[in-house]
């Protein structure tokens, strides 16, 4: 009698309707997220014919006022055409005609902002907001100009 009563007592906490939890299979290894893209800077002052060349993309598409940057974004101007670059620290590099240049890779400082950026063609003029807090690096394919305050480079 103790036994039938045991038993009848373990049936009534586990209802008929409810399958019994299997035991937890083992999970399969995490995928890492893909990075969030950052918005570094964006168009402004657009003249003329203005690309822009998306890091991820193969086509050279047509620039819009306020279109958002990121890092190893490429923007181009033509014979005639201009663009202003407003980073969003609040530099400004403006471009000339017929240039390309690479919104490049930035390495974080302390207690510097930092703006980093590849001149491959033409001209650009930099203007920096804060250069007490704030610095810029152009790069192109013979040198490297580190600046805090107002620079022009050809």
């Amino acid at each position: 009698m103790m036994v039938a009563l045991a038993l009848s007592t373990l049936g009534g906490g586990c209802p008929a309707a409810e399958p019994p939890v299997p035991p937890s299979a083992p999970s399969a290894p995490a995928v890492p997220a893909a990075p969030v893209a950052v918005r570094r800077a964006q168009l402004q002052g657009l003249q003329g014919d203005v690309k822009v060349k998306r890091a991820a993309g193969d086509e050279w598409l047509p620039a819009q006022e306020g279109m958002a940057l990121f890092e190893n974004d490429k923007v181009r101007t033509v014979a005639g055409a201009g663009a202003q670059i407003v980073f969003t620290q609040g530099s400004v590099v403006s471009l000339g005609e017929d240039a390309l240049i690479s919104i490049a890779e930035t390495r974080p400082r302390a207690g510097q902002q930092r703006t980093d950026l590849t001149v491959l063609k033409g001209r650009v003029d930099a203007e920096l907001a804060d250069p007490t807090h704030q610095s810029l690096s152009v790069t192109t394919p013979a040198a490297t100009v580190r600046a805090g305050r107002e620079i022009v480079f050809q």
